[in-house]
Order: structure tokens, then sequence, then C-alpha cells
């Protein structure tokens, strides 16, 4: 589910810097999470790992608002991002949890909902003309690494479960450069409304705006109570500062900034994580 939230907004950015290397990037980043979930241990509950798994999952809830905003109120995306975070805070102070029922019917649909994207996008020429990428640039591929990895690592631990989204990642990705090319899918971060316009599909725009909005607000409420749980199991205390801090930053946070702070969130985890497995090798 994360990936379908965090790839309609960090495909873009991630373009906007590696070119045609966002697919090397995609690629990199895929077995990366296959790696961190098949070698390292789940967080711990010192305070530095309850902080930085905390600060990581709010930092996907702001990406989770900011491409809500952008995608279906591209007039006033930051009010509607303030908006989708007192959603899931209030989401929080009434107990609402997204099962696995739940979440089951919804990576069913975005599943779906991908396979349509794919079979479109190859089903009909691309309008852009191919041309030979420049060589790669380091730190553009490592910014597509950075924003690209915290959506490739799957809500429940498991490395086959990490392979299964590196794979659907890697195959949009593919797509979504073959009908756009690396200009126009890095231009604006709302790309994949260019995608379906470049695969003569532009009837099924509404249909976009509905997946951005299953793709964001059930994560989005998940990945809230993930984050202030793991800060404080206490509410509405926890529930409220949190919410504050995420509506705040939602408000004025652009595409760029969010996917920043979630990718800098998610690297420090791993870094905690590293430190948790050598610390366990030295005690065995």
């Amino acid at each position: 589910m994360r990936l379908a939230g965090g790839l309609l907004i960090a495909l873009a950015v991630g373009t906007s810097g590696a070119d045609y290397w966002i697919l090397v990037a995609v690629v990199v980043a895929a077995v990366l999470a296959v790696a961190v979930e098949a070698l390292l241990p789940r967080l711990g509950d010192t305070r530095a790992e309850r902080i930085a798994g905390s600060v990581s999952r709010l930092g996907l809830v702001l990406v989770f608002a900011t491409t809500f905003g952008q995608y279906l109120f591209p007039s006033a995306p930051g009010a509607a991002a303030a908006v989708v975070a007192v959603v899931v805070t209030v989401a929080d102070l009434a107990g609402v949890r997204l099962g696995d029922y739940a979440a089951r019917w919804v990576t069913g649909l975005l599943l779906a909902a991908a396979v349509s994207l794919i079979a479109i996008c190859v089903g009909i020429p691309p309008l852009a003309q191919f041309i030979a990428p420049d060589p790669p640039s380091v730190p553009g591929l490592g910014l597509a690494v950075l924003v690209l990895l915290p959506f490739l690592l799957p809500r429940r631990p498991g490395a086959g479960r990490a392979a299964a989204v590196g794979a659907v990642a890697v195959a949009i990705t593919a797509v979504a450069l073959y009908q756009l090319g690396p200009i126009r899918l890095g231009l604006s971060a709302t790309s994949f409304r260019e995608l379906l316009a470049a695969a003569d599909a532009v009837s099924l725009l509404p249909v976009l705006t509905v997946v951005a909005a299953v793709a964001t607000v059930p994560v989005a409420v998940d990945a809230f109570t993930d984050g202030r749980e793991r800060l404080s199991p206490e509410r509405p205390k926890a529930t409220l500062a949190c919410g504050l801090i995420v509506a705040v930053a939602a408000a004025f946070a652009g595409p760029v900034v969010a996917l920043g702070l979630a990718g800098v969130g998610t690297l420090t985890e791993l870094v905690l994580r590293v430190r948790a497995r050598r610390y366990r090798s030295r005690r065995a």
C-alpha cells in the first residue's frame, strides 16, 4: 500500500534528478529493501529507536497528505494536505485502525489499478522519443534512491513481500519512462496525469483521482497510528501533538521537502537497525 501512495509523487521527484537512470535507482532501492528485510532486525524499544521509528512514519504521513493535496486539490494542495492530517488525527483519536482484511482489499484494488496502467502504457505506442541518456549523476541517483526507498519497504515485514513490492515498482517505472520519457515524467509532481494523457486515456483521469485517494488516506491513517504508538501509547496528548506537527508541515511543505523528510527518517531508522544487528552479533 505504501508503494502506491508514494510512487504517485516520488517517481516524478526522483526522475527530475536521475533522468533515465531512475530505473536503475528503483532497482537499487528494491534490492536494498529486500536486503533490509532479510538481514536486519526490526526496530527495538530504546528511546532512540522509538523516536526514529515515529519520525519515519510521520514522514510517510506527510508524503501521503501532500500527494492527496497535489492530485485531488491542485489549486490548494497545502490546505488539502493539512485537512488530511486533521482527518488522520481524528481517526487515531477515535481508535480507527486499518485491519488486515481492509488492508488486503485496498492492496487488491491498487494492484488492479497498477496492472491496468501497465497494460495501457504497453498497448499504446509512446509519444516520447528515446534520447540516449547522459552518464548517471551520483547525487541524482542518490536522491532518487532516498525518496523511493521508504515506499519499497513493506507494511508487514518479509523479504518476499519486499521483493514483490520492488517488482511492481520497477514495472511501473519502466512503462512510465516508455510512455513519457524522463523530461515529462520529472516535470510535474502529478506526472501520472501526464502519463494517462500520453497513453490516450484521458477519460481515466477521474479514476486516477479515486486511486490517489484510496492510495493515500487509508495508509496515512495506518502510518500515523504506528508513528504515534512508537512515540507514546497514550492518547489524546501524543495524538494531538503528532497531528499538529504533521498538519503544519503539510500546509507548507511541498513534495520535495515531504519526500526528503520521509527519506531521511527512513535512513535513520535503517542505521539504527544496522547498529542493532551488530550489537546482537557481538553478544552472540
